[in-house]
């Protein structure tokens, strides 16, 4: 498994660790000045204050009273300290300014620190402090030189630092890919939101869309499954009666003219299956996408014309009431999107409230704008049995029918047809029983303002 993920941010930490390093060490340079090694805080302190001390103590001693103090000194200081007595006079020995900036030049020269001290029987008492080890020991370095264990300490810290930002990164990274590889293996049961446990950040979010996509994928492919078996099963049935009137037309000319009526029955349902097939295809492949101005009262009227001749024929009666349309400031509320789709979904919605309706019932149709949601309202209701209250959101599945007058049952596809045309349209569609009887299809369509001179 490649860790490119992990590789970047190590390697990216990790320069971005050095350079931090560099820069702090840098800035110190520049404005805090260099941090003072061991060394030289030895030779600028500790150094002049065992001589100090050493000859202050020769002073009211002499030699024997220092080499009784220095007794307790270390065992290298003690070895760097040499004491010499001269009776002749007092030399003039220079002693060195430790605060002077060429101190360190002059004793890297003459390693040594001098002082000179008359003891308490007049002699002359030098003392020698030899730093010439502490001089030898002391490392070559420059002022912009960053120290190694710096530069290690930066590289350890991005080291560990990026590997647990790797690992905290990439584990629901690889998580949401086998979880696509799960998908593409078909396992649409697979989710992720187990594996993300407590993690609230915009990854643990990617992994729960990632779920509701797989639930929802789950629900088409099972949904076109089932529209699958649900059309197979209603083309096996007019298919098997034109294969039955075939056969009786062969061993029974004389009914040939029963059989070609029955064949061209089928034939004309199969045509009107695939329509209404095709029409659902269309709606879900983004036919309203090809959009247009419609005048909702227009479109409607035809609706209810072509309605209101197929009435006749049972003694149905068609009622409708558009209301009147006053825009604002002159602007007319009108929908924007597919009058083709539009007047098949309001069509399937009538003709349905049609198929429940018996002699001297009434089908009424309304349209209403909200000024308010911005939306227009409209009502289809019939007087008809009505359904189940359990079954009422299975209507608009494919396939699914109620109780049919002499109508016929239809194909259970218009209903289905009619949501997906609607909510197509940014619109939503409800249905729902009357307290007196019959069935109302609630259709609700954002509208716009346009001139009403356009």
């Amino acid at each position: 498994m490649k860790r490119l993920l992990f590789w970047k941010i190590l390697i990216g930490f990790v320069i971005t660790f050095i350079g931090i390093s560099v820069g702090v060490w840098s800035l110190l340079q520049l404005y805090g000045g260099p941090p003072e090694p061991f060394h030289v805080g030895y030779l600028k302190r500790t150094a002049p204050g065992y001589l100090d001390t050493a000859a202050q103590v020769a002073k009211g001693g002499g030699v024997d009273a220092v080499k009784t103090a220095i007794a307790y000194w270390p065992a290298s200081d003690r070895e760097r300290l040499i004491l010499e007595v001269d009776d002749g006079a007092i030399s003039d020995v220079p002693r060195l300014d430790n605060q002077s900036s060429e101190w360190l030049e002059q004793l890297l020269e003459h390693p040594e620190l001098i002082q000179e001290v008359v003891g308490p029987e007049g002699e002359n008492i030098r003392l020698i402090f030899d730093v010439s080890d502490i001089i030898a020991e002391m490392p070559e370095r420059s002022r912009w030189r960053v120290p190694s264990p710096l530069i290690y300490v930066g590289m350890f810290g991005a080291f560990i630092f990026s590997a647990v930002l790797a690992w905290y990164l990439t584990r629901p990274i690889i998580k949401l890919r086998d979880g696509f590889e799960e998908l593409s293996k078909g396992n649409l049961d697979y989710r992720l939101g187990k594996n993300i446990g407590r993690r609230r950040d915009e990854i643990a979010d990617l992994a729960r869309d990632f779920d509701v996509m797989a639930e929802r994928l789950q629900r088409l492919v099972a949904s076109r499954d089932r529209l699958l078996n649900d059309v197979s099963h209603e083309l096996r049935s007019p298919l098997a009666r034109m294969q039955l009137a075939v056969g009786l037309a062969r061993q029974k000319p004389d009914k040939s003219a029963t059989s070609l009526d029955r064949i061209e029955k089928e034939a004309v349902r199969l045509d009107e299956l695939v329509g209404e097939l095709l029409t659902l295809s269309r709606v879900e492949s983004g036919a309203a996408q090809q959009q247009t101005w419609i005048d909702i009262d227009h479109l409607l009227g035809r609706v209810v014309g072509d309605a209101r001749f197929e009435a006749e024929a049972t003694g149905v009666t068609v009622s409708a009431d558009f209301g009147g349309r006053q825009g604002d400031h002159g602007q007319m509320p009108v929908l924007m999107g597919s009058p083709e789709l539009l007047r098949r979904a309001f069509e399937n919605v009538v003709r349905n409230a049609l198929r429940h309706s018996t002699e001297g019932q009434v089908v009424q149709i309304t349209a209403d704008d909200d000024r308010v949601e911005e939306q227009f309202c409209i009502s289809i209701s019939d007087q008809g049995p009505g359904i189940d209250v359990a079954k009422l959101e299975d209507l608009f599945e494919p396939f699914v029918r109620g109780e049919a007058n002499t109508w016929g049952a239809g194909f259970g596809l218009g209903l289905s047809i009619a949501q997906r045309a609607i909510r197509a349209h940014g619109g939503d569609i409800e249905i729902e029983n009357l307290d007196e009887g019959g069935l109302r299809v609630l259709i609700f369509l954002p509208y716009q303002l346009r001139d009403a001179d356009m």
